[in-house]
């Protein structure tokens, strides 16, 4: 049995702790934004994906907002009750349902985008171009590296 004792790191110098604070400020900021205009940042995100691909799945829209298939069906309900988006079913494919945006739903596309764009800007705003760009190239070869199977040892 060791007796050393172990000395957990402060939070601060966790790159994790500090990615996740980071990440919910930037959701505060986000939602606080996005609130202005009535949509919430899930919304958001499932507004911008169907502008990009009316037959996304649910599946698709789900994982593309950071939710469950469950509450993807509830966002799609409150988005068509808002009169953001239509679904139809597809004319040759009966299971398939198209989620179409409408014009309400066009311009909530753009406002939402520009908004997040303000926020991204001030989370960036400490930061040159330079730094910027190395951050996000960074913070992709991270998700990849945990996307990759753990090594034994």
């Amino acid at each position: 049995m060791s007796t050393r004792k172990v000395s957990p790191r402060s939070g601060v110098d966790w790159v994790g702790y500090n990615l996740k604070i980071t990440q919910h400020r930037l959701r505060q900021r986000l939602d606080t934004e996005l609130a202005r205009l009535g949509i919430t940042a899930p919304q958001n995100a499932v507004l911008l994906a169907v502008a990009g691909n009316p037959r996304i799945s649910n599946a698709d829209l789900a994982r593309a907002a950071f939710v469950t298939p469950q509450t993807m069906q509830a966002i799609l309900v409150n988005l068509e009750r808002g009169g953001l988006i239509v679904r139809n079913p597809h004319p040759e494919h009966g299971r398939v349902i198209m989620t179409e945006l409408t014009k309400a739903g066009q311009k909530a596309v753009a406002e939402g985008a520009n908004a997040a764009d303000v926020v991204e800007r001030q989370m960036l705003s400490k930061l040159s171009a330079e730094e910027a760009r190395l951050l996000c190239a960074l913070l992709k070869r991270c998700a990849a590296a945990l996307d990759d199977e753990p090594s034994d040892g």
